[in-house]
């Protein structure tokens, strides 16, 4: 995988993470994602995000 598409992928799961949260803020949005476990604690996709990510951009494999 490129790093443009893990790039694609973080940001697939931050956007999908930023539109669970009240206050759209990108801190809230990653903290959301770190207590949903889609990141991790260095703020790389986890096992869970990158399912995620899958499911948001199905082709992305593919390219």
């Amino acid at each position: 995988m490129t790093i443009h598409q893990e790039f694609l992928k973080f940001e697939a799961v931050l956007a999908h993470c930023e539109t669970r949260v009240s206050d759209r803020s990108l801190s809230a949005a990653m903290d959301y994602g770190r207590e949903m476990q889609f990141f991790d604690s260095t703020n790389r996709l986890s096992q869970s995000g990158h399912l995620l990510a899958e499911l948001i951009l199905p082709t992305i494999e593919g390219k």
